[in-house]
């Protein structure tokens, strides 16, 4: 308890530091008081993950009663994450506020200071009232955070629907939170937790479904989503990392304290948290690849990544309610570690998209490239960065979007076909996800990073930024390190799934392949052995570099993959063709001439692909479902069309679904209680008299 709260007495140096924020000096001091909590923070973290740390503590507050605080090896992995996030992030914040006045450089850290507090105090929270009262400090500094710099009236319903969307959620969730403590006859919510078949089913279901919908709000999930496509934009550039990478995560985290415990008991919980994140990852993919504000792809790409975060969750739940926890700890340490992995790579991502927009004015896709000239171990990065969210090997991305498709493929084991085909066509939506986010980041580094510069902009581009170059370069080694070690990754996911799962699936999954061989027939342990699995055997503290699901003597082998020998092949064959290039031609006789330009003077940058026209045929694929609208005015000279320009809008579907009704139906009300409002005194003595009755009628009823 005491380190965590010398974590807070370091923040609270750093928000004084914040107050001199028109300093170089302080800014720099700022920085190190950060760093140092951050530190603290993943310290306390590990040592809840690994058991040397934990509390429970209840603090006064006010006519409230005491506010719960307890500290376990999962909060303590979100802990790392977070706080992680917070430190690469912290150093970019910082210097960003270089452009702002000394006030407002003061307000704007203080607030990101006040947003990664709230997240902490979130992620202890034991209660109700400290799970709220945290969540709704951390809702307002984020729409502090999205309000900063509010310029145009877009950005302005931009922050008023991220606000709205905020509360909203805050109140479902309260409101289902409540419901279950009632039912449980405690607030706290370990207590909810172990009391949940107490619960009568009715209040268990609505309970669910407000604080799923609620809480996931800042998930981003379908059809709660809306306020994220605009809300992100709207925000400064340098809080964006901090957002995605951090932020997103607290929906995460109580989905899996609050409706974890719930869904495990209840099979169609987990098939709709599994069909809601499938829906929404595949549809934030689609939205993301027909965007060409690099701002805004990166977004979708988070509503896309933590879609698939929740489908994993929700599959997890399922096979645990169906009396498999083996399979779904292999779904749950899935979506886990999937979303450490999103956390890594796009922070890496936005922190890019932060310095390309400091360095050219622009985030329009459609107006970069050439930036691996102009900047080239800044682009450099981010293409390594693009790769880990493209799922490619040996990235992370890869080993946890292969375990989630793998473990989907299970539901043989069900008998149930209704289960069977949710699982099916919740795995197909996510496999189609998985090829659309690899043309999605083919189009974004080919624009952005590669060809010639298509503006005045890109051309003028600086070298990069370092306070983001060196961050990002460390994030690439992490995301390449947690797919090369994912047998070192995944025994502790499977340590945290276990007690909501009910059963560990490290030892099926991550075999002790290099020491006794245990679970494995010696006759595989061979086999394997002379393709290369032994390799690094009494060198590497790993219990193998083989990710194996071993469903015993029977099936000793359900599916398998080595992404550490994945990783060695790969290198072999990029050395290997570095050679042959390098010593195969240096005695050809190179004769340089002009190469034939199809009548060209010049290949202007406008004759080369764009965002828009790569993604073109995502579009007509998806026309129904997108419904664009496309307004085309034409410039003529005489009778000649000399040009036409194309503009085109989509309307995110949550937005015409959900949020244009609502707009609609609120109208409607205020237009008959704005009419209400204009008559006579006798007619409000009328309504006075009505409502009176009403509330008589009502008690008279309640009474008997």
């Amino acid at each position: 308890m005491s380190l965590f709260i010398a974590i807070f007495i370091f923040l609270g140096v750093t928000l004084i530091l914040a107050l001199g924020a028109g300093k170089r000096f302080t800014r720099v001091l700022h920085v190190c008081a950060g760093w140092i909590a951050a530190v603290l923070a993943i310290a306390t973290g590990v040592g809840a993950l690994v058991g040397w740390i934990g509390f429970h503590a209840a603090v006064p507050f006010s006519i409230l009663g005491n506010m719960h605080f307890a500290l376990d090896p999962v909060r303590g992995g979100f802990i790392i994450v977070a706080a992680g996030v917070y430190a690469a992030t912290l150093t970019f914040v910082t210097t960003s506020t270089e452009r702002y006045p000394s006030r407002r450089a003061t307000l704007f850290l203080s607030l990101y200071t006040l947003l990664f507090a709230a997240m902490l105090g979130i992620l202890v929270s034991g209660d109700v009232i400290s799970f709220i009262f945290t969540w709704e400090i951390m809702s307002l500094a984020l729409w502090g955070l999205i309000s900063f710099r509010i310029r145009s009236i877009q950005r302005w319903k931009a922050s008023l629907r991220t606000i709205a969307f905020s509360e909203a959620g805050v109140i479902a969730g309260l409101a289902g939170l409540l419901l279950l403590a009632a039912g449980a006859g405690s607030t706290q919510l370990s207590v909810i937790a172990a009391r949940v078949m107490d619960i009568p089913p009715a209040i268990r279901w609505v309970g669910f479904l407000l604080t799923f919908y609620g809480f996931g709000v800042k998930t981003g999930i379908i059809p709660v989503n809306v306020w994220m496509n605009d809300g992100y934009v709207a925000a400064p550039p340098a809080v964006r990392a901090l957002f995605s990478g951090a932020t997103l995560n607290l929906g995460v985290f109580a989905l899996w304290i609050i409706d974890g415990p719930i869904a495990i008991h209840t099979p169609w919980m987990g098939l709709i948290v599994l069909v809601t994140g499938a829906i929404t990852a595949l549809l934030g993919i689609i939205y993301a690849l027909t965007s060409h504000d690099l701002d805004k792809v990166l977004a979708q790409s988070s509503i896309e990544n933590l879609g698939i975060v929740v489908a994993a969750l929700g599959a997890g739940f399922a096979f645990v309610a169906l009396g498999h926890p083996l399979l779904g700890g292999i779904a749950l340490v899935a979506g886990l570690y999937h979303m450490v992995n999103h956390s890594v790579y796009k922070t890496a991502l936005f922190l890019g998209a932060g310095a390309i927009d400091r360095a050219t004015g622009t985030h329009d896709l459609d107006r970069l490239g050439g930036l691996m000239h102009r900047m080239p171990l800044l682009a450099t990065v981010f293409l390594l960065a693009a790769l880990a969210i493209a799922a490619l090997p040996p990235f992370g991305g890869f080993v946890s979007e292969w375990l989630l498709l793998e473990s989907l493929l299970r539901v043989v084991q069900v008998a149930a076909v209704p289960v069977r085909v949710t699982f099916a066509l919740s795995g197909a939506m996510l496999a189609l996800t998985a090829g659309l986010a690899l043309t999605c980041f083919v189009m974004v580094a080919g624009t952005a990073l590669l060809g010639p510069a298509r503006s005045r902009e890109a051309r003028e581009a600086g070298r990069g930024v370092r306070s983001a170059s060196w961050p990002m370069l460390v994030l690439v080694v992490l995301s390449f390190g947690l797919g090369v070690l994912a047998t070192g990754f995944i025994p502790l996911l499977g340590g945290l799934v276990k007690p909501l799962a009910g059963a560990d699936p490290s030892a099926i999954l991550v075999p002790t392949f290099f020491g006794t061989g245990a679970g494995l027939p010696a006759g595989l342990v061979g086999a394997l052995d002379t393709i290369g699995a032994g390799v690094g055997r009494g060198l590497l503290p790993l219990r193998g570099l083989v990710v194996l699901h071993s469903g015993g003597m029977a099936t000793p082998v359900v599916f398998a993959m080595s992404m550490g020998l994945a990783a060695l092949v790969i290198g072999l064959l990029l050395a290997l063709v570095w050679v042959l290039v390098h010593f195969g031609t240096r005695r050809r006789k190179v004769v340089w001439r002009r190469a034939w330009n199809g009548g060209l003077r010049v290949l202007r940058p406008e004759m080369n692909y764009t965002a828009t026209g790569f993604a073109a045929p995502v579009r007509v694929l998806f026309d129904t479902l997108l419904r664009p609208t496309v307004n085309e005015r034409a410039s003529r000279q005489g009778a000649f069309t000399t040009g036409v320009v194309h503009r085109m809008r989509l309307v995110n579907i949550s937005e015409r679904f959900i949020q244009a009704p609502l707009v609609t139906w609120a109208l409607a009300i205020s237009r008959v209680l704005a009419r209400m409002h204009h008559g006579r005194s006798s007619l409000y003595a009328g309504y006075i008299m009505g409502m009176l009755l009403v509330a008589l009628l009502a008690a008279a009823a309640v009474l008997r």
